[in-house]
């Protein structure tokens, strides 16, 4: 980590403090995760981390977010100029939003870098570990319902704090993944299902995205996954 830190202070003085934080973030969700051993609390404690980056995007960014913000409004006053209460309704959260966006984004590299490594890692030490408890993955309804009624009630939150929000998407949006690659191993599916899923992601963005995080909420409630056979292959 100290090794990592040290391109990650460089890049930081240059202006851009992404790296820096990647290689604290996933340093602190591993060590959650060696502690725990358990892959659903670290997804959800990158929230936490999340909302730290939030707030302290703006101190880290000063000449950046207001830049895209001020960009950003233009563009969306140009949109809805024909529309002059709903852009007044949009204003406030304009700002907030692109700094959650920019706060959820690193909560996922966070996470992404923290699975490469526990990849890594099960390669080495447990061929098959990985890829079990990856397909296992599923958060408690008491995370789930609270997240999804915090992002559809945005809009009647204070801006600060709606601009939280994406954040919350992020371990809604893995668990959906999991639940998908669940249910084609235990079904002994195609592996195409899976390639149909992210090549859906990657295509069709903001709606796959929004399904992952639907069906993760559903899997929550009822665990699909327990309801079919289990394969016994790793």
């Amino acid at each position: 980590m100290l090794w990592a830190l040290l391109p990650g202070i460089a890049w930081l003085a240059m202006g851009d403090p992404t790296p820096l934080l990647t290689a604290l973030g996933t340093s602190a969700l591993a060590v959650m995760l060696r502690s725990s051993i358990r892959l659903d609390w670290t997804v959800m404690a990158s929230t936490v981390l999340g909302i730290v980056v939030y707030f302290l995007l703006p101190s880290m960014l000063p000449d950046v977010l207001p830049q895209v913000a001020s960009n950003s409004e233009a563009a969306i006053a140009e949109a809805l100029k024909n529309e002059p209460q709903l852009l007044a309704q949009l204003q406030p959260l304009i700002g907030p939003m692109i700094s959650g966006v920019l706060a959820a984004l690193h909560s996922l590299v966070f996470m992404l870098c923290l699975l490469l490594g526990r990849y890594w890692q099960s390669t080495f030490y447990n061929p098959g570990g990985f890829g079990a408890e990856f397909k296992q993955l599923r958060l408690p309804l008491a995370f789930t319902l609270p997240a999804m009624l915090a992002v559809f009630g945005a809009n009647q939150l204070d801006p600060e704090l709606a601009g939280v929000m994406p954040v919350f998407t992020v371990p809604l949006m893995l668990a959906g993944l999991a639940l998908f690659h669940g249910l084609v191993t235990q079904t002994k599916a195609s592996p195409t299902w899976m390639t149909a899923v992210y090549i859906g992601l990657f295509v069709l963005g903001p709606y796959m995205y929004t399904l992952l995080i639907f069906v993760a909420c559903l899997d929550s409630a009822w665990n699909f996954r327990a309801r079919l056979p289990k394969d016994t292959a790793d």
